[in-house]
């Protein structure tokens, strides 16, 4: 089991410096979510604690349990909002890719099935781009966009599975 180990001078190096409201109600700072970011990324293994290293004369268990518990749901609470996101997100790119497929579905009969006159060419010149741009925008979101959203995802529910821990350091 690995961990990852943070030193911070004090419980404000967590939260952002422009929020004086009570830990529970604190935002978390960029600056430390990009330094997590940055030490998982460079993990070889699954770190299954995040060990919160302080001096020993600023430690106070109290505020301790308080921040622990204020981390794990913020931690959770993103991973929820992730994953409401990536499913929506998928949604709508299989909707994309199945409304383009459809469309050329239907260009392909009329095609088929029609006589050459202007409202069928007329339909043919507005049906095939269509089709064709839905199918690129979906296949360029579900390839591209998606797997950066589930990075995301991943990323929080990593963060959200890891017990919480203050050392003297």
């Amino acid at each position: 089991m690995t961990e990852l180990d943070f030193w911070l001078d004090s419980y404000d190096d967590i939260y952002s410096d422009f929020d004086s409201r009570h830990y529970l109600k604190r935002r978390i700072s960029e600056d430390f979510l990009h330094e997590l970011r940055t030490e998982m990324k460079y993990k070889e293994q699954h770190a299954c604690d995040l060990v919160l290293l302080l001096p020993p004369a600023g430690r106070n268990e109290a505020v301790e349990k308080i921040i622990a518990r204020s981390l794990a749901d913020f931690f959770t609470s993103q991973l929820r909002f992730h994953q409401d996101r990536c499913r929506s997100k998928l949604e709508r790119g299989l909707l994309l890719f199945t409304a383009g497929f459809m469309i050329l579905l239907f260009n392909s009969w009329i095609i088929y099935n029609a006589r050459e006159s202007f409202p069928v060419i007329s339909l043919k010149v507005l049906l095939e781009p269509a089709g064709l741009f839905l199918l690129w925008a979906a296949f360029d979101f579900l390839f591209y966009d998606f797997s950066e959203l589930k990075k995301e995802r991943n990323f929080y529910k990593e963060l959200s599975e890891m017990k919480i821990h203050f050392k003297s350091a």
